[in-house]
């Protein structure tokens, strides 16, 4: 796949954010990246076989107190590869991209894993 062709999946995945949660996106940096650094790696602890699709980088929300003026934006990158490597129908990578988008933004607000799954049954 292209990365044009991928920027547009990621641009697609980021406009069907739930609109709750669009609000506050502006701050954020989304960035397509070929794969994780070896510093993001060793930083969570990846094994070589493992697979990252995304990563949020910054302050979740829940953690703020309310400040937002000299915070830097927050970062979140989707990685291709890993995930152009694993779903090769156009449709799998459509879904997975949509998957791993949502997941950072729900990183973003602070939420965890049980509440990112819980929220996702909700908006389906």
């Amino acid at each position: 796949m292209t990365k044009n062709k991928f920027e547009d999946l990621v641009s697609a995945a980021i406009d069907n954010v739930p609109e709750i949660y669009q609000e506050k996106l502006q701050n954020v940096n989304f960035r397509i990246e070929d794969e994780p650094t070896p510093e993001q790696r060793k930083k969570l602890g990846l094994r070589k076989c493992d697979a990252l699709f995304g990563l949020f980088e910054g302050v979740p929300l829940t953690s703020r107190n309310g400040a937002v003026h000299g915070i830097v934006p927050d970062i979140i990158t989707i990685f291709k590869n890993p995930m152009t490597q694993i779903f090769q129908d156009t449709q799998s990578l459509k879904t997975q991209v949509y998957e791993t988008v949502w997941h950072e933004v729900a990183h973003f607000y602070g939420l965890n894993h049980n509440q990112i799954d819980k929220a996702k049954k909700t908006k389906t």
